[in-house]
C-alpha cells in the first residue's frame, strides 16, 4: 500500500489491510475469537496512534508492527493468566527487563525498505505479513526453493544493513539490551538507535 495523499484514514487502512491482517493474526493465533479481538485491539491502536505516523509511505510496516506487538501483547498475557511458560508464538518477546527487543524490531521493519525490490516483497511477505514460503512461491510465480533463497537472501542482507549501522549489547538470552548507531553509517531509517 502506497497512499499518495497526505491523508488517510483508520477506514482506509482497515479496507485495504483487514484481510491480510486477518490471515497474519490467523497464522499465529488458534482461536478464532481469539483472532478477532486481537484485530479489535490492532485497529484501535491505529486509531490512537494514528497521528504519530509521520511517513505514509511506511504505513504498512507500520500496521504490521502494531499487529506483532498486539500479538506479543495477547501471548504474555494469557501467559500471566495461566502461568504457561511455553509459547505457541514464534515472535519474539522480551525475557529480561530493560531490553529493547520491541524498538530494533520496528527498527528492522523499517529497514527492510532497503533491500533490493525481489528480496523486499518476498522478506516483507515473510516476516511482516506472516505468508508461508509456499505461498509466496505461488504469489511471485517462482519455485518453493526460489523463495526460500529469496527469503534467506533478504535476510542476510537485513543482517549486513543492520550491523552496518548499528552496535549491539545482548543479554545471555540473546535480546537486545542497548543499539547504538554506528558513526558516519546511519542509513536513513536507522536513527532509532540512539
Amino acid at each position: 500500500m502506497n497512499p499518495s495523499p497526505p491523508s488517510v484514514t483508520t477506514e482506509q487502512i482497515w479496507r485495504e489491510l483487514s484481510e491480510r491482517l486477518r490471515h497474519f493474526v490467523q497464522s499465529r493465533i488458534p482461536g478464532a475469537g481469539d483472532v478477532d479481538d486481537i484485530l479489535q485491539n490492532v485497529f484501535l491502536r491505529i486509531h490512537q496512534k494514528f497521528d504519530a505516523l509521520r511517513d505514509t509511505e511506511r504505513m504498512e510496516s507500520w500496521v504490521f508492527q502494531i499487529t506483532r506487538n498486539a500479538i506479543t501483547d495477547h501471548y504474555r498475557g494469557k501467559r500471566n493468566l495461566t502461568q504457561e511458560s511455553d509459547s505457541l508464538l514464534e515472535v519474539t518477546e522480551p525475557s529480561s527487563e530493560g531490553n529493547v527487543n520491541q524498538e530494533v524490531a520496528a527498527c528492522i521493519a523499517a529497514l527492510i525498505d532497503h533491500l533490493p525490490e525481489v528480496s523486499k516483497r518476498a522478506v516483507s511477505m515473510y516476516e511482516l505479513e506472516g505468508f508461508s514460503q509456499a505461498e509466496i512461491a505461488r504469489r511471485e510465480s517462482i519455485s518453493l526453493s526460489g523463495a526460500k533463497s529469496r527469503i534467506q537472501r533478504g535476510r542476510k542482507k537485513l543482517e549486513e544493513i543492520l550491523h552496518a549501522c548499528c552496535q549491539f549489547q545482548l543479554d545471555t538470552r540473546r535480546n537486545v539490551l542497548e543499539c547504538e548507531a554506528r558513526s558516519n553509517e546511519k542509513t536513513a531509517d536507522c536513527d532509532r538507535c540512539d
